[in-house]
């Protein structure tokens, strides 16, 4: 994923916020940084409906509390529009309620507003590789918290949920999420979200990481 991730970006990126100022430095960041040439903007979710009408629009960065946008059901409605259209979340909320259900509505990636220019631009990059970006406060959110000497201890002492385990050995097989939501029959968001807890238990801090640990407990 590391080449793929660096590259740039071609087709119109939608950028959906009520506030101008914030619109502009983020079109600013992108034309520097991935090379982003088209841009359109929408100020109201009903701006946002029009704009997918133009079939160059392949992302769109979106804010939850843009004018019209009343919950997860709007994601749901542009994922239909447009399915081919890849949907950020940018959002000041770190709700766990929040980041569930917008990955469960189709979101491909959850970013809350507090990251430096840097975190933001890789957080993009990860998602237009093909994977879901999920942020790391989810994880911290998770019910049943790993104590650190849980995370110290051998690959053996480690307790995975069934689900857990699932997800790890898909991984192990060097599936993509994608696939490894559809061998168990769950949403794409749903594995995001195992992903984040199963990376916490191991105390792993990528999936190739997660791998390598994971490789000593599923024999």
């Amino acid at each position: 994923m590391g080449g793929q991730a660096k590259r740039n970006f071609h087709g119109t990126v939608l950028i959906a916020d009520d506030h101008a100022v914030f619109r502009l430095g983020l079109v600013q960041l992108l034309r520097r940084h991935l090379k982003v040439k088209r841009f359109l903007e929408a100020e109201c979710f009903a701006q946002v409906v029009e704009h997918l009408k133009d079939r160059d629009v392949s992302l769109t960065i979106l804010d939850l509390g843009m004018p019209g946008f009343s919950g997860p059901q709007e994601i749901t409605q542009m994922r239909l529009l447009r399915p081919d259209v890849q949907v950020v979340v940018l959002s000041a909320s770190d709700s766990r309620k929040d980041i569930l259900e917008a990955l469960s509505a189709g979101a491909h990636g959850y970013i809350v507003k507090n990251q430096n220019m840097s975190q933001l631009v890789e957080r993009l990059r990860h998602v237009l590789s093909g994977e879901i970006y999920v942020p790391a406060v989810l994880a911290e959110l998770l019910p049943g918290p790993v104590e650190a000497t849980e995370l110290n201890s051998q690959p053996e002492q480690k307790a995975l949920s069934s689900r857990q385990r699932e997800v790890l050995k898909g991984l192990i097989d060097g599936k993509s999420n994608k696939e490894i939501a559809r061998a168990l029959n769950v949403a794409e968001g749903t594995v995001k979200i195992h992903l984040a807890a199963l990376f916490r238990v191991l105390g792993a801090t990528n999936r190739a990481h997660a791998v390598a640990i994971g490789k000593q407990l599923i024999r």
